[in-house]
Protein backbone atom coordinates (compact mmCIF):
# COMPACT_ATOMS: atom_id res chain seq x y z
CA UNK A 1 0.00 0.00 0.00
CA UNK A 2 1.32 3.25 -1.15
CA UNK A 3 -0.05 6.49 1.10
CA UNK A 4 1.07 10.03 -0.05
CA UNK A 5 3.16 12.15 2.87
CA UNK A 6 1.81 12.66 5.18
CA UNK A 7 0.04 9.48 6.45
CA UNK A 8 -2.19 11.60 8.76
CA UNK A 9 -2.81 13.92 6.01
CA UNK A 10 -3.99 11.12 3.44
CA UNK A 11 -6.13 8.75 5.65
CA UNK A 12 -8.54 8.21 2.69
CA UNK A 13 -5.91 5.87 1.08
CA UNK A 14 -6.25 3.35 4.38
CA UNK A 15 -9.73 1.29 5.16
CA UNK A 16 -12.68 3.79 6.33
CA UNK A 17 -12.93 1.79 10.14
CA UNK A 18 -9.38 2.63 10.38
CA UNK A 19 -9.50 6.42 9.00
CA UNK A 20 -12.32 6.76 11.09
CA UNK A 21 -10.40 5.69 14.08
CA UNK A 22 -7.61 7.45 13.57
CA UNK A 23 -9.36 10.69 13.19
CA UNK A 24 -11.30 10.07 16.57
CA UNK A 25 -8.17 9.82 18.36
CA UNK A 26 -6.58 12.68 16.54
CA UNK A 27 -9.58 15.14 17.74
CA UNK A 28 -8.93 13.78 21.70
CA UNK A 29 -6.76 16.48 23.76
CA UNK A 30 -3.13 16.08 23.62
CA UNK A 31 -1.41 14.77 27.38
CA UNK A 32 1.87 14.99 28.45
CA UNK A 33 4.79 13.35 26.74
CA UNK A 34 8.67 13.28 27.59
CA UNK A 35 10.07 10.91 24.39
CA UNK A 36 9.38 10.03 20.96
CA UNK A 37 7.33 7.30 21.27
CA UNK A 38 4.83 8.53 23.60
CA UNK A 39 5.01 12.36 21.37
CA UNK A 40 3.73 9.87 18.45
CA UNK A 41 0.96 8.33 20.08
CA UNK A 42 -0.47 11.45 22.26
CA UNK A 43 -0.43 13.27 18.26
CA UNK A 44 -1.57 10.40 15.91
CA UNK A 45 -3.44 8.02 18.28
CA UNK A 46 -2.63 4.32 18.98
CA UNK A 47 -4.02 2.84 15.64
CA UNK A 48 -1.81 5.27 13.80
CA UNK A 49 0.95 4.54 15.67
CA UNK A 50 0.66 0.86 15.69
CA UNK A 51 0.33 1.16 11.54
CA UNK A 52 3.00 2.91 10.80
CA UNK A 53 4.56 5.46 13.54
CA UNK A 54 5.91 3.17 16.08
CA UNK A 55 7.46 0.23 13.46
CA UNK A 56 8.79 3.32 11.07
CA UNK A 57 10.30 5.59 14.29
CA UNK A 58 11.84 2.23 15.84
CA UNK A 59 13.58 1.21 12.63
CA UNK A 60 14.72 4.82 12.15
CA UNK A 61 16.05 5.42 15.63
CA UNK A 62 17.64 2.15 15.80
CA UNK A 63 15.40 1.26 18.59
CA UNK A 64 15.95 4.71 20.84
CA UNK A 65 12.51 6.27 19.65
CA UNK A 66 11.36 5.20 23.27
CA UNK A 67 13.67 6.88 24.87
CA UNK A 68 14.80 10.07 23.13
CA UNK A 69 13.13 13.42 23.18
CA UNK A 70 10.64 14.60 20.25
CA UNK A 71 12.50 15.98 17.43
CA UNK A 72 11.70 17.25 14.14
CA UNK A 73 8.05 17.70 15.13
CA UNK A 74 7.84 19.41 11.64
CA UNK A 75 8.54 16.87 9.61
CA UNK A 76 5.02 15.23 10.52
CA UNK A 77 2.78 18.27 10.89
CA UNK A 78 -0.63 17.77 13.54
CA UNK A 79 -3.29 19.37 12.05
CA UNK A 80 -6.90 17.97 12.83
CA UNK A 81 -8.63 19.95 9.66
CA UNK A 82 -6.20 19.05 7.60
CA UNK A 83 -6.54 15.37 8.56
CA UNK A 84 -10.05 15.53 7.96
CA UNK A 85 -9.77 16.97 4.85
CA UNK A 86 -7.50 14.70 3.63
CA UNK A 87 -9.96 11.66 4.79
CA UNK A 88 -12.40 12.75 2.35
CA UNK A 89 -10.46 14.83 -0.76
CA UNK A 90 -7.05 16.21 -1.47
CA UNK A 91 -5.34 18.04 1.21
CA UNK A 92 -2.53 20.77 0.52
CA UNK A 93 1.22 19.91 1.15
CA UNK A 94 3.02 20.04 4.08
CA UNK A 95 5.77 19.23 6.02
CA UNK A 96 9.40 19.64 4.94
CA UNK A 97 10.63 19.40 1.67
CA UNK A 98 7.14 20.29 -0.09
CA UNK A 99 8.74 22.33 -2.70
CA UNK A 100 12.98 22.43 -2.82
CA UNK A 101 15.53 24.03 -5.32
CA UNK A 102 18.50 21.63 -7.11
CA UNK A 103 21.36 23.18 -8.87
CA UNK A 104 20.96 21.94 -12.81
CA UNK A 105 24.20 20.53 -13.39
CA UNK A 106 24.07 18.81 -9.67
CA UNK A 107 24.42 19.62 -5.83
CA UNK A 108 28.33 19.44 -5.81
CA UNK A 109 28.32 22.63 -8.19
CA UNK A 110 27.78 24.71 -5.72
CA UNK A 111 30.70 22.82 -3.23
CA UNK A 112 32.89 23.34 -6.27
CA UNK A 113 31.78 26.82 -6.77
CA UNK A 114 32.52 28.00 -2.99
CA UNK A 115 35.50 26.23 -3.06
CA UNK A 116 37.49 27.91 -5.52
CA UNK A 117 36.63 31.02 -3.03
CA UNK A 118 38.67 28.76 -0.47
CA UNK A 119 42.28 28.17 0.42
CA UNK A 120 41.63 24.30 1.28
CA UNK A 121 43.99 21.52 2.06
CA UNK A 122 42.82 18.44 0.95
CA UNK A 123 43.94 15.05 2.11
CA UNK A 124 44.95 16.21 6.10
CA UNK A 125 42.54 14.41 8.63
CA UNK A 126 42.84 16.56 12.21
CA UNK A 127 43.48 13.61 14.80
CA UNK A 128 43.61 15.97 18.23
CA UNK A 129 43.27 19.62 18.88
CA UNK A 130 45.42 20.80 22.14
CA UNK A 131 43.06 23.36 23.29
CA UNK A 132 46.11 24.93 25.67
CA UNK A 133 48.41 25.98 22.89
CA UNK A 134 45.62 26.24 20.26
CA UNK A 135 47.29 23.74 17.71
CA UNK A 136 45.89 21.13 15.36
CA UNK A 137 47.51 18.14 14.53
CA UNK A 138 47.19 15.72 11.51
CA UNK A 139 47.23 12.66 10.79
CA UNK A 140 50.22 12.68 8.64
CA UNK A 141 51.82 14.69 10.97
CA UNK A 142 52.18 17.83 10.53
CA UNK A 143 50.47 20.20 12.88
CA UNK A 144 48.75 24.05 12.42
CA UNK A 145 47.97 27.13 15.20
CA UNK A 146 45.08 29.09 15.24
CA UNK A 147 43.01 31.72 17.34
CA UNK A 148 39.81 30.75 16.61
CA UNK A 149 38.40 27.53 15.72
CA UNK A 150 35.39 27.10 13.18
CA UNK A 151 34.01 23.48 13.48
CA UNK A 152 31.36 21.40 11.90
CA UNK A 153 32.60 18.26 12.78
CA UNK A 154 30.34 16.15 15.15
CA UNK A 155 29.96 17.72 18.69
CA UNK A 156 30.96 14.42 20.28
CA UNK A 157 34.16 14.15 17.66
CA UNK A 158 35.10 17.54 18.66
CA UNK A 159 34.50 16.99 22.62
CA UNK A 160 37.01 13.34 21.96
CA UNK A 161 39.30 15.20 19.86
CA UNK A 162 40.05 18.16 22.13
CA UNK A 163 40.07 16.23 25.84
CA UNK A 164 37.30 18.12 27.44
CA UNK A 165 34.62 17.03 29.53
CA UNK A 166 31.06 18.42 30.40
CA UNK A 167 28.92 16.74 33.51
CA UNK A 168 26.35 16.04 31.66
CA UNK A 169 25.41 12.44 30.12
CA UNK A 170 26.43 12.84 26.43
CA UNK A 171 23.59 12.60 23.91
CA UNK A 172 22.57 9.42 21.74
CA UNK A 173 23.07 8.85 17.89
CA UNK A 174 22.44 6.77 14.86
CA UNK A 175 25.28 5.74 12.42
CA UNK A 176 23.09 4.89 9.11
CA UNK A 177 24.17 2.29 6.58
CA UNK A 178 23.49 3.70 2.79
CA UNK A 179 23.25 1.04 0.20
CA UNK A 180 23.69 2.31 -2.88
CA UNK A 181 22.50 0.56 -6.16
CA UNK A 182 22.47 0.56 -9.83
CA UNK A 183 20.32 -2.17 -11.50
CA UNK A 184 17.91 -2.94 -14.09
CA UNK A 185 14.36 -0.99 -13.70
CA UNK A 186 11.97 -3.43 -12.28
CA UNK A 187 8.07 -3.44 -13.45
CA UNK A 188 7.05 -1.98 -10.02
CA UNK A 189 9.44 0.67 -9.62
CA UNK A 190 7.83 3.34 -8.58
CA UNK A 191 7.72 7.24 -9.54
CA UNK A 192 8.34 8.54 -5.67
CA UNK A 193 11.64 10.56 -4.90
CA UNK A 194 11.71 8.19 -1.54
CA UNK A 195 9.53 5.77 0.63
CA UNK A 196 9.43 5.42 4.26
CA UNK A 197 9.41 1.76 5.34
CA UNK A 198 8.04 0.48 8.45
CA UNK A 199 8.45 -3.44 7.24
CA UNK A 200 11.47 -4.20 5.02
CA UNK A 201 11.87 -7.58 6.12
CA UNK A 202 15.82 -6.69 5.77
CA UNK A 203 15.72 -3.91 8.01
CA UNK A 204 15.64 -0.49 6.18
CA UNK A 205 13.88 2.69 6.92
CA UNK A 206 13.66 4.44 3.68
CA UNK A 207 14.48 3.52 0.09
CA UNK A 208 15.12 6.53 -2.50
CA UNK A 209 15.41 6.96 -6.23
CA UNK A 210 18.49 9.50 -7.42
CA UNK A 211 17.40 8.84 -10.80
CA UNK A 212 13.86 10.12 -10.31
CA UNK A 213 14.98 13.03 -8.96
CA UNK A 214 17.39 13.84 -11.65
CA UNK A 215 18.86 11.54 -14.78
CA UNK A 216 22.16 12.96 -14.22
CA UNK A 217 21.97 9.89 -11.72
CA UNK A 218 22.31 7.41 -13.95
CA UNK A 219 25.12 6.07 -16.40
CA UNK A 220 25.24 8.84 -19.87
CA UNK A 221 24.17 5.58 -21.49
CA UNK A 222 21.16 4.62 -19.92
CA UNK A 223 20.00 8.72 -19.48
CA UNK A 224 18.08 8.17 -22.43
CA UNK A 225 16.56 4.88 -22.36
CA UNK A 226 14.96 4.91 -18.67
CA UNK A 227 15.70 0.99 -18.46
CA UNK A 228 17.95 1.72 -15.23
CA UNK A 229 17.68 2.70 -11.54
CA UNK A 230 19.83 4.21 -9.13
CA UNK A 231 18.69 3.42 -5.38
CA UNK A 232 19.81 4.55 -1.90
CA UNK A 233 18.73 2.39 0.68
CA UNK A 234 19.38 3.63 4.40
CA UNK A 235 19.06 1.00 7.93
CA UNK A 236 20.42 2.83 11.14
CA UNK A 237 22.45 1.62 14.23
CA UNK A 238 22.64 2.81 17.41
CA UNK A 239 25.80 5.04 17.48
CA UNK A 240 29.05 2.80 18.80
CA UNK A 241 27.75 -0.23 17.37
CA UNK A 242 28.87 -1.12 13.64
CA UNK A 243 27.87 -4.42 11.49
CA UNK A 244 31.30 -6.50 10.15
CA UNK A 245 32.22 -6.46 6.46
CA UNK A 246 30.12 -9.90 6.57
CA UNK A 247 26.61 -8.50 8.14
CA UNK A 248 27.01 -5.72 5.86
CA UNK A 249 27.20 -8.41 2.58
CA UNK A 250 24.67 -10.67 4.15
CA UNK A 251 22.41 -7.49 4.52
CA UNK A 252 23.24 -6.07 0.76
CA UNK A 253 21.99 -9.33 -0.99
CA UNK A 254 19.19 -9.44 1.50
CA UNK A 255 18.57 -5.98 0.28
CA UNK A 256 18.64 -6.49 -3.10
CA UNK A 257 16.44 -9.75 -3.03
CA UNK A 258 13.71 -7.99 -1.40
CA UNK A 259 13.61 -4.95 -3.97
CA UNK A 260 13.60 -7.49 -6.71
CA UNK A 261 10.93 -9.52 -4.78
CA UNK A 262 8.92 -5.91 -4.39
CA UNK A 263 9.75 -5.67 -8.33
CA UNK A 264 11.45 -2.60 -7.93
CA UNK A 265 14.77 -3.88 -9.69
CA UNK A 266 15.33 -6.30 -11.76
CA UNK A 267 19.64 -7.42 -11.78
CA UNK A 268 21.68 -5.45 -9.82
CA UNK A 269 24.71 -3.97 -11.87
CA UNK A 270 26.46 -2.24 -8.90
CA UNK A 271 25.90 -2.51 -4.88
CA UNK A 272 28.08 -0.29 -3.22
CA UNK A 273 27.72 0.39 1.31
CA UNK A 274 28.65 3.09 2.39
CA UNK A 275 29.35 3.58 6.55
CA UNK A 276 27.77 7.49 8.30
CA UNK A 277 29.26 7.28 11.54
CA UNK A 278 27.30 9.83 12.55
CA UNK A 279 23.81 9.89 10.57
CA UNK A 280 20.87 11.32 12.92
CA UNK A 281 21.69 13.12 16.28
CA UNK A 282 19.32 13.04 19.66
CA UNK A 283 18.20 14.12 22.68
CA UNK A 284 17.35 12.45 25.89
CA UNK A 285 14.54 14.31 27.67
CA UNK A 286 15.99 17.20 29.32
CA UNK A 287 19.21 16.90 28.19
CA UNK A 288 22.09 19.98 29.11
CA UNK A 289 24.58 18.00 27.56
CA UNK A 290 24.75 20.08 23.73
CA UNK A 291 24.39 23.08 25.61
CA UNK A 292 27.34 22.12 27.81
CA UNK A 293 29.76 21.09 25.14
CA UNK A 294 29.10 24.25 22.68
CA UNK A 295 30.13 26.21 26.08
CA UNK A 296 33.19 24.70 26.67
CA UNK A 297 34.27 24.65 23.54
CA UNK A 298 33.46 28.38 22.99
CA UNK A 299 35.63 29.22 26.13
CA UNK A 300 38.69 27.53 24.47
CA UNK A 301 37.60 29.38 21.07
CA UNK A 302 35.98 26.94 19.43
CA UNK A 303 32.72 27.35 17.33
CA UNK A 304 30.69 24.91 15.81
CA UNK A 305 28.64 25.25 13.49
CA UNK A 306 26.13 23.08 11.20
CA UNK A 307 23.71 19.81 11.39
CA UNK A 308 26.13 17.39 13.18
CA UNK A 309 28.81 20.46 14.78
CA UNK A 310 25.55 21.76 16.66
CA UNK A 311 24.14 18.71 17.27
CA UNK A 312 20.73 19.68 15.62
CA UNK A 313 18.50 18.80 12.43
CA UNK A 314 18.73 20.80 9.26
CA UNK A 315 19.30 20.86 5.93
CA UNK A 316 21.79 21.77 3.77
CA UNK A 317 21.06 25.44 2.91
CA UNK A 318 20.66 26.28 6.76
CA UNK A 319 24.26 24.82 7.00
CA UNK A 320 25.47 26.72 4.30
CA UNK A 321 23.93 29.65 5.93
CA UNK A 322 25.64 29.21 9.31
CA UNK A 323 28.87 28.94 7.57
CA UNK A 324 28.42 31.94 5.72
CA UNK A 325 27.07 33.97 8.99
CA UNK A 326 30.06 32.65 11.00
CA UNK A 327 32.51 33.47 8.57
CA UNK A 328 31.23 36.96 7.81
CA UNK A 329 31.07 37.33 11.50
CA UNK A 330 34.46 36.71 11.73
CA UNK A 331 35.52 38.76 8.62
CA UNK A 332 33.49 41.96 10.37
CA UNK A 333 35.66 41.23 13.56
Amino acid sequence: MYVPYPLQNHLRFLKPEIAGSALAEMAQPQGQFSTMAEWLEQSFGATLSELFFNPFHDLYTAGLYSKIAPQDAYKSPVNLPLAIQGAINEAPPVGYNTTFVYPEAGLNTLAQGMAKLCDIKYGKRAEKIDVKDKTVYFAHGSNQSYDNLISTLPLNKMLAMTGLEVEAQPDPYTSVLVLNLGAQKGDNCPEDHWLYNPDAKSGFHRVGFYSNVDRLFLPKSAQASGDRVSIYVERAFVGGTKPTVTEVAQYSEAVVKELQQWGFIDKAEVVDPTWIEVAYTWSYPGSRWKKQALQVLEEHDIYQIGRYGRWIFQGIADSIKDGFFVGASFKAN
